[in-house]
């Protein structure tokens, strides 16, 4: 390259050997030139070997190291070296302290090292030299301040202030996905919904965003949206285990069972929530009466995770309904739901006292039943559920004082509700049906069903004779 002269316009020509002197002249010049644009039109080509062969001898005459050492650093970062190239940015802060980029781009280096501590205090070192707003500092700083790699006083309400300063310079996906999370966490789900719809007017085609905010939709009872939103995310991606899970228990809530099981079948494999999986294709089955098909679903869901509280308490009170029940066995029967009443996850879960109210009324124990109705309703102060729930509760209430009036049990009249997604966990008593969940009365959060397989074959196979 000693004897190569590069033209202000791109072309390059050799020395002649008839004209010496003019060969030399021109060597000086191609020494001395700024090389800069041919530097940086190399870098964005992916040239980088014949880059950096360009940039060491620019080096050796002593030319604008600043940018060198920049230009030098990314190239470096870029080929997975990232020592050396925080050695280059290093020697561009040295000659330049005062240029916001130089710092960040040390900071993105440290930061895809892992080192984020480090990487904050230079991301704020560069805010401090920033002469225009800067939406990749602004988010970084953001994302390491909600990772809580900040100062102990800093957390999501500063977090939250960078990222939105991040989507003010500019559309950003990064920044609206981190943003929905913090909203997600901080239970505003409109705000999250709000970030997660911007991110899809960037990226339309992102299933796992159409996943989240049916997700989303689905807590804020928006079944229609949510409905949508997991049709389009199939309708791209017509595997998608989240989506088909969810679509699944929409249609489960809504007493399509067997729109709910044809969904699950079309899972090619289940996935980490396989518990939960299973336990809702146990609760398919108990709504079609058919408990031996259930039992199976639900054992195989405990097999899977033994301490999963809410397949165990399903499987509990299938039992119940298959067997003490139907045994004539009611005491054993009320003593499996009072002893449901004194789990520790019974004040979160309401629907446990009302199921526990119903039977007590159903076998003659209105003082009792009256007793958990009250801690049912006591408990919907703080917890939200459907309002199907709080009619039964109603007209549980009606017959009981109308009992009370008539000093006769009154008979309620037969019901049947929906069952409930995932992490929902259905009762039975009678005619009279709740279901329960760590949740609000809304469908699950993210798995919720699959298809119907065991190990050795598929669980529907031979059930269709095992109704009880």
């Amino acid at each position: 390259m000693s004897d190569l002269y590069v033209y202000c316009n791109g072309r390059t020509g050799g020395s002649s050997s008839k004209h010496p002197q003019s060969a030399g002249m021109a060597s000086n010049v191609t020494t001395n030139r700024n090389m800069n644009w041919l530097i940086h039109e190399l870098y964005t080509r992916k040239d980088f070997a014949l880059c950096k062969k360009l940039i060491d001898r620019q080096l050796t005459i002593n030319y604008d190291k600043e940018f060198l050492f920049y230009t030098k650093g990314r190239i470096l970062r870029d080929e997975d070296k990232p020592t050396d190239a925080i050695n280059c940015f290093q020697q561009a802060i040295l000659a330049n302290k005062k240029n916001s980029e130089n710092y960040k781009e040390l900071a993105k280096t440290l930061f895809s090292m892992g080192r984020f501590k480090q990487a904050l205090e230079v991301f704020l070192k560069a805010e401090t030299l920033l002469e225009r707003p800067d939406h990749e500092v602004y988010h970084h700083i953001g994302e390491l301040f909600y990772r809580s790699f900040g100062q102990p006083k800093a957390g999501l309400p500063e977090a939250k202030e960078y990222l939105k300063q991040s989507i003010m310079c500019g559309k950003h996906v990064d920044s609206y996905k981190i943003l929905a999370e913090i909203y997600i966490e901080e239970g505003d789900n409109l705000k999250a919904i709000e970030m997660i719809e911007n991110c899809l007017q960037i990226s339309q085609d992102d299933v796992a965003l159409m996943v989240q905010i049916g997700i989303l939709y689905l807590k804020i009872n928006e079944y229609q949206r949510a409905f949508e939103k997991l049709l389009d995310a199939i309708a791209i991606d017509d595997k998608c285990t989240t989506a088909l899970l969810a679509l699944g228990s929409i249609l489960q809530s809504k007493n399509d069972i067997d729109g709910a099981l044809n969904k699950y079948k079309r899972i090619s494999n289940l996935p980490d929530e396989g518990s939960e999986v299973w336990s809702n294709i146990g609760l398919c089955f108990f709504k079609k009466q058919k408990y031996i098909a259930a039992i199976s679903c639900l054992k195989k869901a405990i097999w899977v995770a033994p301490l999963n509280f809410n397949a165990l308490y399903n499987l509990g009170l299938i039992l119940v309904t298959a067997c003490l029940r139907h045994l004539n066995d009611s005491g054993n029967a009320y003593l499996a739901l009072e002893k449901s009443t004194m789990l520790p996850d019974a004040i979160k879960n309401p629907l446990i006292y009302l199921n526990f109210a119903l039977y007590c009324y159903e076998i003659g124990k209105p003082d009792q039943s009256v007793s958990y109705l009250a801690n049912f309703l006591d408990t919907t102060q703080h917890i939200s559920v459907h309002r199907e729930y709080m009619k039964m509760a109603d007209r549980l209430n009606a017959a009981l004082s109308a009992s009370v009036a008539s000093s006769e049990p009154l008979a309620l009249p037969p019901t049947t509700l929906a069952l409930e997604g995932q992490h929902h966990r259905r009762a039975t008593v009678g005619h009279l049906t709740a279901s329960t969940s760590n949740e609000d009365n809304t469908a699950p959060k993210d798995a919720i069903a699959s298809g119907i397989r065991n190990e050795g074959g598929d669980a529907t196979a031979g059930t269709d004779d095992d109704t009880e």
